[in-house]
């Protein structure tokens, strides 16, 4: 056997790959039962710095490690310094839980590689997919609606807001400079990818008007309306107005039905945020926040939020089919002939900003499956349960202070020593937090928001208790007396 028939051999065999794989599998199972117990700390914290010089090493030239090897490293080297999502102490960012067997569907998706960018090079993904845009759709009240699944919201919110600039003037192919300014107008709260998106479309950062919100970090109708009168009298063009339906910083709804009626007795494209929180449509019990969603153009929802799905896998909806092919145009003979319009409906690359995209439909596909609407709604339904308790909490204790009720399942509070001025309140604030942090005992952030800080919560893990509640809040209590003792006698 000559050496590149070994080489090969080896990098294909398939014997390893099944006894590797199976003590893979034993390996996360027991792993994500230590993280699900909270055997072991969240987070063994290192510094980046320090951490990357631990990490450095040559390009290896030849084989250093074998399969054996490569568990090895996984076990020890690489999963203990991974963030724990599935820790009860997990009180961090929007970041799912993910189910398990969805994971295993990635593993599907990896391995068979289906690219996706026209119907030959994936047809069951495509396939998978078509029908996963179909049930969405359905759940918004969209019979008639279509979309596509992106990598990430960041990158949904831009394929939309193109097809927005799209309605609003035809600048593909000649590009900006005969149109009037166009101007996006988005809740203070929309997330930074709203701006990135005004700033890769060349329209500039400064084409996002912020709209003031009310104290529950809900968008005002009454300032949108300004704004957008200020927009007509300088002969300005409002190409989108972006509502969020569970915004970042608080997890507030912003109220739906009364941008949605404004938008369409001004004809003006509506583009809803619903990244976090359009999953509430799925639940019985609090679908009804969401209420006039079905009136916007186009809508995002993230599958690797509140639908326990791993990363990354969002949904970018619109409520015409047509407007979900005018986000792009292209002509690329080796992937589109055009001879048939139907048949080329099922190429994806028409509608998307990627050209080899992933088989994401599928984890969606399998947990819709396995578990229905109903099974999904429950791990919603427990979330905004959760969020309520500890806010109950917060407020029950006279140390701390709630920024607002939630309306979703983000959490902001902090901690009151009304003997500090405003900049060491926020400098107590964010000190909490990192030595909380680095000691592997919870993860939470902070937001800053009118220039105060907030320590931030997500409830999104299904094993936290009202036990690590109560555990937090005594943590965040103690350090906040710890660090005050210590800047004392200093």
């Amino acid at each position: 056997m000559s050496q590149q028939a070994e080489w090969l051999r080896q990098m294909f065999d398939m014997e390893d790959f099944r006894h590797t794989g199976h003590a893979l599998i034993d390996l996360l199972a027991n792993q994500l039962t230590n993280d699900i117990k909270g055997q072991s700390n969240i987070l063994n914290w290192q510094e980046p710095q320090i951490a990357d010089q631990l990490w450095q090493q040559p390009l290896p030239e030849v084989s250093n490690l074998d399969s054996k090897g490569l568990l090895q490293w996984l076990q020890h080297t690489v999963i203990p310094r991974n963030l724990a999502v599935h820790h009860p102490h997990n009180f961090g960012h929007q970041i799912a839980t993910p189910l398990p067997l969805t994971a295993l569907c990635d593993l599907v998706a990896a391995l068979t590689n289906q690219a996706m960018a026209i119907y030959e090079t994936g047809p069951s993904a495509t396939l998978i997919e078509r029908q996963v845009i179909r049930w969405l759709n359905t759940a918004v009240g969209w019979n008639a609606g279509d979309g596509v699944l992106t990598s990430g919201g960041a990158q949904a919110n831009l394929t939309a807001l193109l097809a927005a600039r799209q309605h609003a003037a035809d600048v593909w192919q000649q590009g900006l400079q005969n149109a009037r300014p166009m101007r996006i107008l988005a809740s203070k709260f929309s997330h930074y990818s709203v701006s990135r998106a005004a700033g890769i479309m060349g329209l500039g950062t400064d084409a996002v008007i912020a709209i003031e919100v009310d104290a529950n970090g809900r968008m005002l109708p009454d300032a949108l309306q300004a704004a957008h009168e200020q927009c007509i009298a300088t002969n300005q063009i409002v190409m989108a107005v972006v509502a969020t339906a569970g915004c970042t910083p608080t997890g507030s709804l912003d109220p739906l039905q009364a941008i949605g009626e404004y938008c369409q007795s001004h004809s003006v494209w509506l583009h809803v945020d619903g990244a976090h929180g359009a999953s509430a449509l799925l639940s019985n019990q609090h679908k009804a926040l969401l209420k006039g969603i079905e009136l916007a153009d186009s809508l995002v929802w993230d599958g690797h939020k509140l639908l326990y799905m791993p990363a990354t896998v969002s949904a970018v909806l619109f409520r015409d089919k047509d407007a979900s092919y005018s986000a792009f145009a292209q002509d690329a003979s080796y992937l589109f002939q055009g001879n048939d319009a139907e048949a080329e409906s099922f190429n994806i690359s028409y509608r998307t900003l990627e050209c080899t995209k992933r088989m994401m439909g599928l984890k969606l596909w399998a947990a819709f499956s396995l578990y229905g609407r109903q099974g999904l709604a429950q791990l919603i339904d427990h979330a905004f349960a959760q969020a309520k308790k500890m806010a109950s909490k917060i407020l029950a204790n006279p140390q701390l202070e709630l920024l607002m009720l939630p309306d979703t399942n983000i959490i902001c509070f902090r901690y009151q020593d009304l003997t500090l001025s405003p900049e060491h309140g926020n400098r107590l604030q964010s000190r909490i937090r990192q030595h909380i942090v680095a000691s592997g005992s919870f993860h939470f952030t902070q937001v800053e928001i009118n220039g105060v800080i907030w320590l931030r919560c997500t409830l999104m893990n299904p094993f936290t208790s009202e036990v690590d509640m109560d555990e937090l809040i005594a943590m965040v209590r103690h350090t906040a007396t710890s660090l005050s003792e210590t800047s004392t006698s200093q």
